[in-house]
């Protein structure tokens, strides 16, 4: 790969702070430009990666023949609709999770993607750890999956509470889509039903969502606003088959029972995350295997709908896949039949 792909970002608060860091250190992308709402993000985040200009104006971003790609960093809330809007102007997507909020935004990404025939890729990072890649090679197809989020009730950057709106910053998609996405790709079956409970008795952050997959395996995903505490980080997850075992702690580690394969110690968290960015370069340039497609990457929000639902009307809901996509040949696309082995 010789060519450079000349890219901007859209959003330049929160995690666009991470990936500059990424973008600079690849020798195949090039920061053209930053846009933002409030210019000192726009220019702190074009200072640091050397862009060409820093501007507030989104349409300045999108008329421009220089940009090949747009990086979508923006609040979650417009990921969907930024989306959409850099497609139709011709330029690929990377676009940060959640790429929709709703089945029909997803619907409406999925079809422009595909009408525009524009690479767009999402940014479900814990797919490409070692650690998951790791427990996918020793237990091929678990009986049962956790992972659970826990977070302070008190968002240690404002101090204010952090909202119980599933919806919201910080809410179960936002935070808890890494385990429904996680899940889904660990257990390589299509979910069939969903029930969920939530705090209270009403559809809120502080959660358990229960999955039923149609080879029989069950998924259950825990949000909680009341932190971690004792031995539990942000992020636990485990999974079994028979007598074989698993578990991680925020996939610094992995740790095997019931069997003599070897587990993994000191794994940096970011594994995964770092190399987003490179490939996304190689999808835009080589034209090779989206690594998270914005079919696979809106399986979250399938299964967060799903359980919203359920929170409000106390009872499982049945989750029909080939009905939550947009499908323009009528079949399920390779990334989500195969289940993100793409």
């Amino acid at each position: 790969m010789t060519k450079t792909l000349n890219v901007a970002f859209i959003g330049c608060g929160g995690i666009s702070k991470y990936h500059v860091k990424n973008v600079v250190s690849s020798p195949h992308l090039r920061l053209v430009a930053t846009m933002d709402m409030v210019e000192a993000p726009a220019r702190e985040r074009a200072q640091e990666g050397g862009a060409d200009y820093w501007t507030t104006d989104l349409d300045r971003i999108l008329a421009d023949p220089n940009i090949d790609a747009v990086m979508v960093f923006a609040t979650h809330n417009t990921h969907a609709d930024l989306t959409v809007r850099a497609c139709e102007a011709g330029k690929h997507v990377f676009v940060e999770k959640p790429p929709a909020m709703t089945i029909q935004e997803a619907k409406r990404v999925q079809q422009v993607a595909y009408e525009t025939n524009k690479h767009v890729m999402s940014g479900w990072w814990f797919k490409h750890s070692p650690i998951t890649k790791r427990l996918r090679e020793v237990i091929a197809k678990p009986q049962f999956v956790l992972f659970t989020c826990r977070i302070p009730r008190t968002n240690a950057k404002t101090g204010h509470p952090h909202s119980e709106d599933p919806y919201a910053a910080n809410g179960i998609l936002d935070l808890a889509g890494y385990n429904l996405h996680w899940i889904w790709h660990v257990v390589r079956s299509q979910p069939v039903e969903v029930i969920a409970m939530g705090y209270g008795g009403q559809a809120t952050n502080t959660s358990t969502i229960l999955i039923r997959f149609e080879n029989g395996a069950t998924g259950n995903s825990v949000t909680s606003l009341a932190g971690g505490g004792g031995i539990i980080p942000k992020h636990y997850a485990e999974g079994g088959a028979g007598d074989v075992s698993a578990a991680t702690l925020r996939f610094g580690n992995l740790v095997f029972e019931g069997t003599d394969e070897p587990g993994i110690v000191g794994n940096a968290y970011h594994n995964g995350f770092d190399e987003e960015m490179s490939m996304f370069a190689d999808l835009c340039l080589n034209n090779g295997t989206n690594p998270m497609d914005i079919w696979e990457a809106c399986i979250p929000t399938v299964i967060f709908e799903k359980a919203v639902e359920s929170m409000d009307t106390g009872r499982a809901v049945p989750i029909d896949v080939h009905k939550e996509f947009y499908l323009p040949n009528g079949e399920l696309p390779p990334s989500i039949a195969q289940f993100g082995d793409n």
